[in-house]
């Protein structure tokens, strides 16, 4: 084992990470943790850097696909309720990177304080969330962000607000960094007028993705001036398949997987459908799927 007897005792190695993601499926990691503090968590990745071992940051798994070769490294599952903790204090709401983002918008709109319930029904964590900036058309996550707390490779925390964050359409400059910890600046509101935004924009969100008990990803996201089915069925792939992958006709945009289905089909079906609709209609279609 090359972590020290501090931290040893909860790495696990040969961890199969299919029951950790949506798709349920995938193999396994070299490595594999779930800290139950900051203290742990920056020791491993401190230690899992010195090492040389890649580190990957596992959240909810929601559009997340892992190839049946497996992780060679360090995964860190972010599951514990220390990774997850969510305060408020006047117009501020903190929550850590584990933290599921539905919860913490509740927990906004319980308190009175708006801003966030336009983006409920979204999946995965608060750190997956910023990272790519998770949003509608016309708004996102990024604009509410005050700041950003970091984890280097030296297991060093690490501030960033203002001009040091940088966020654009489903990016920002922080994809490639071990978020622990977000602060957001909310505005004061009525909790009730808040809450049936925020169930309002829960269910028309809910009815255009497949049953939550599917094991379904979205893999594009509705391009810039049209409607994402129209181009798909253009192209002639809205049904299209491989394997036991199929893209969702009544919810374009989502994959759907059965069987025995492997990455590598789910890989294929989506440079086939984003091929297919270049060539018919000049649009680069944008993956939100997370490959590993």
């Amino acid at each position: 084992m090359i972590f020290s007897e501090k931290l040893s005792h909860i790495v696990r190695q040969r961890e199969s990470l299919a029951a950790f993601t949506w798709l349920q499926l995938g193999g396994e990691a070299k490595y594999f943790a779930e800290p139950g503090n900051l203290t742990e968590l920056a020791g491993l990745i401190k230690e899992a850097s010195s090492a040389g071992l890649p580190i990957r940051l596992l959240g909810a798994g929601s559009n997340l696909l892992i190839r049946e070769e497996g992780v060679d490294g360090l995964v860190i599952h972010l599951s514990t309720a220390e990774m997850a903790l969510v305060s408020i204090a006047n117009d501020r709401l903190t929550a850590r990177a584990g933290a599921k983002l539905n919860h913490v918008i509740s927990a906004a709109v319980g308190a009175g304080l708006g801003g966030l319930e336009h983006l409920a029904g979204i999946p995965g964590s608060v750190g997956a969330a910023i990272a790519t900036n998770a949003g509608i058309t016309n708004d996102d996550i990024g604009s509410r962000v005050a700041s950003v707390t970091l984890i280097d490779r030296a297991g060093n925390l690490e501030k960033l607000s203002g001009n040091q964050l940088q966020f654009g359409f489903r990016r920002s400059n922080l994809q490639d960094n071990f978020i622990v910890e977000a602060e957001f600046k909310l505005r004061a509101g009525n909790s009730a007028e808040l809450t049936r935004r925020m169930q309002s924009n829960w269910i028309v969100r809910r009815a255009a993705q497949p049953v939550m008990n599917s094991r379904t990803a979205q893999a594009f996201i509705e391009p810039d001036g049209t409607r994402l089915a129209d181009v798909l069925e253009a192209a002639g792939v809205r049904d299209a398949r491989e394997g036991e992958f199929a893209m969702d006709w009544a919810h374009p945009g989502f994959v759907i997987a059965s069987g025995q289905a492997k990455s590598k089909d789910l890989i294929a079906l989506v440079t086939r459908v984003s091929r297919s609709v270049e060539a018919k209609s000049g649009i680069q279609l944008q993956s939100v799927l997370k490959i590993w």
